[in-house]
């Protein structure tokens, strides 16, 4: 099948949606699929058209649907699905965080119910909605009014331990913190206010001399104040992604922290992809949501809304291995999602 990809710029690859983009293109490549984009830079497993104007006009006349992520901000990619309605293409959105996020960057209630009903009449004529999570199929079906909504939550990639990409100052510094301490504890992510990087700090306190808490953070622009590495903290900015992979495949315990979502009617709404990085990388993995039925399948996922339980957590971890069956990759959200895509071509 020709597939128009609109998604994110997603290679290079750094983190967040990009790691979702690069995955999923891959994956849906290797089943055979044959994609083209029109931003980011060249990739393996995408045709890049060159001009985005008459790329954009070159798929709706070749391809047989489009698939577009899907957000609230003013960018090309969003009305992408206008131009597919008027020419009477089909296509699936990618929909991965609700309107009340817009409360992050400013706007009021009035503004989001707008958002609301602007996206629900673009997105009654999608021919199939994927959403990552039962909040976010809930808000929906409800809030937006759709009846074609799936399922597909994120997965993981399987790290192979790979050092040709990785600087000679983050191997030695790993192998520094390793004969230090006994543990090592991660976090990785970009530094938004959904993040709870402060908690991160109180559990590095608690494991003073125990073990080492390792913050790899993506800067966000709009957060001037982070973490700097002090006594057993060590903090990596803005690294390579071979590196971020080099540094969880390397440490004991993944942590996915996060602040309480008061501004979204829905709740927390996310499925991890640091969760499934740790998981699927053998790490005991703790968070402070509930998690999905898939994550709590794993032995190694812990869910602890408290502080001290989680420093319990961390404190009781003697190391060993997990066994892990059947561990949630790209293969099987590109199985999923070719499912949906093969649905809607017969259709």
């Amino acid at each position: 099948m020709k597939i128009g990809y609109i998604y994110y710029t997603f290679y290079p690859v750094t983190g967040g949606a990009s790691v979702h983009g690069f995955n999923l293109a891959k994956e849906l490549y290797q089943q055979g699929h044959e994609l083209f984009k029109i931003n980011g830079a060249p990739d393996p497993y995408t045709h890049r058209l060159k001009n985005p104007v008459s790329g954009l006009f070159w798929i709706m006349g070749n391809c047989d649907l489009v698939y577009i992520r899907m957000d609230y901000f003013l960018y090309l990619r969003n009305f992408v699905s206008i131009l597919a309605l008027l020419m009477r293409k089909k296509f699936v959105v990618e929909l991965n965080n609700p309107s009340d996020e817009l409360h992050l960057f400013g706007r009021g209630q009035r503004y989001i119910g707008f958002a609301d009903k602007i996206m629900s009449k673009i997105l009654q004529r999608a021919d199939a909605i994927i959403t990552v999570s039962e909040p976010l199929k809930n808000y929906c079906e409800e809030a937006l009014s759709l009846k074609n909504v799936h399922i597909i939550e994120n997965g993981g990639e399987l790290f192979d331990g790979d050092t040709d990409a990785v600087s000679r100052e983050v191997v030695e510094n790993i192998k520094e913190i390793q004969e230090d301490y006994s543990k090592i504890v991660v976090w990785s992510g970009s530094a938004n206010n959904m993040q709870d990087l402060e908690k991160m700090e109180e559990i590095a306190k608690s494991q003073r001399k125990k073990s080492a808490v390792i913050l790899i953070i993506k800067e966000d622009p709009q957060i001037n104040t982070l973490p700097e590495t002090k006594e057993n903290l060590f903090v990596f900015k803005n690294l390579h992604r071979e590196e971020v992979k080099y540094i969880i495949s390397n440490s004991d315990i993944g942590l996915a922290l996060y602040r309480d979502y008061p501004w979204s009617r829905w709740g927390f709404y996310n499925s991890s992809l640091k969760i499934y990085e740790y998981l699927n990388n053998g790490l005991l993995t703790i968070t402070n949501t509930e998690g999905t039925e898939v994550q709590k399948s794993y032995p190694n996922f812990r869910s602890a809304k408290k502080n001290e339980d989680i420093i319990r957590w961390i404190d009781q971890y003697e190391g060993g291995t997990f066994e892990i069956q059947n561990p949630r990759t790209w293969s099987i959200v590109a199985e999923e999602t070719s499912q949906i895509l093969e649905q809607v071509f017969n259709r």
